[in-house]
């Protein structure tokens, strides 16, 4: 009599094997604010298969603000988050367990966007400058602004509060009701066909900073060291596959203008660091903003809350 038992489980067993993948893949979850600027090489290279060379598939989440980045970092729903400038120093100030692991660029996030035609920032003193209000990141990052270039934020200029983001900023500069508002260097063409002089501010200061948790590193070592291979490499990926890149913003950041992606895209390609290495002047840059949040800021050494020996192994094995 035959045993077709054998015969099933030997087809199962074949179907089974059908069915794996030819390496298993680790899933690692990146968390990101808002729209995905700060997370586009990550998206870029999810999206063209870096992070699979390494065993590893990416998902980008957008969360809804940066309060919930983190808090999705700190209950374990995602392994990685690109925080905002702020975001780590706020989880390292509270004694939480993230730690700084790389920065992809360390370049100005802000332009002045104004209907006066300047070609410097002490132009403005005098002047009505529309903010996002009182203890927002944009408003210490106004007040810095205005302190380095020799004006007293208090008295040489008047900063409004407008709440609505930043179309209702612009629009308030547009109508002549306010004369500049900060605006995303990534916005410049747009605001400059509002009729805007677009005033780009020429300072170090980190965004898309990636965090993860001590603990996670502790643990996943060489995950989290593969993952910031896929990381730099999907950098030089945008810095020089311009069509796909286009593609990809396109999509994340819903901006059908080419003009305006490809004004973008250079002042990304421009600004990006594909050795991810945060320097200490873009890090006390942010540090000096918070100041005016909590003077306690200032006191914080540059790397305290960084780990940057992962990016300096990937650095001595590439020489």
């Amino acid at each position: 009599m035959i045993d077709y038992s054998r015969f099933i489980k030997l087809a199962l067993l074949l179907c089974a094997c059908a069915a794996q993948p030819a390496a298993a893949q680790t899933l690692l979850r990146v968390a990101t604010p808002g729209a995905l600027t700060g997370a586009l090489p990550i998206y870029l290279g999810a999206k063209r298969g870096v992070f699979q060379r390494y065993g590893l598939t990416v998902e980008v989440i957008a969360t809804r603000n940066e309060q919930m980045n983190m808090q999705a970092l700190m209950s374990d729903s995602v392994q990685f988050l690109t925080s905002s400038s702020t975001g780590l120093f706020y989880l390292g100030k509270q004694g939480l367990d993230a730690v700084g692991i790389a920065s992809w660029n360390n370049a100005s996030p802000y332009s002045v966007g104004s209907r006066i035609k300047i070609k410097d920032i002490r132009e403005l003193k005098g002047r009505k400058i529309a903010s996002s209000g009182a203890g927002g990141r944009a408003e210490a990052f106004i007040n810095f602004m205005l302190t380095k270039a020799g004006l007293n934020p208090k008295t040489d200029v008047q900063i409004l509060p407008l709440s609505g983001g930043s179309p209702v900023r612009l629009a308030a500069v547009v109508s002549g009701n306010l004369d500049a508002t900060l605006i995303s260097s990534l916005q410049g063409r747009h605001a400059e066909k509002l009729g805007l002089t677009v005033l780009p501010i020429p300072l170090e200061y980190i965004w898309g900073i990636n965090v993860t948790r001590r603990s996670y590193m502790a643990k996943n070592r060489d995950t989290v060291k593969n993952y910031l291979r896929g990381f730099a490499d999907s950098v030089r990926l945008m810095m020089n596959d311009k069509e796909s890149t286009l593609n990809v913003m396109s999509q994340v950041l819903k901006i059908d203008d080419r003009d305006s992606l490809e004004y973008s895209y250079r002042i990304m390609k421009a600004d990006a660091r594909p050795d991810l290495f945060p320097t200490e002047e873009a890090i006390v840059n942010v540090l000096k903003t918070m100041v005016y949040e909590d003077p306690a800021f200032g006191q914080i050494p540059p790397y305290k809350y960084f780990d940057l020996s992962l990016i300096q192994e990937l650095k001595g094995e590439s020489k």
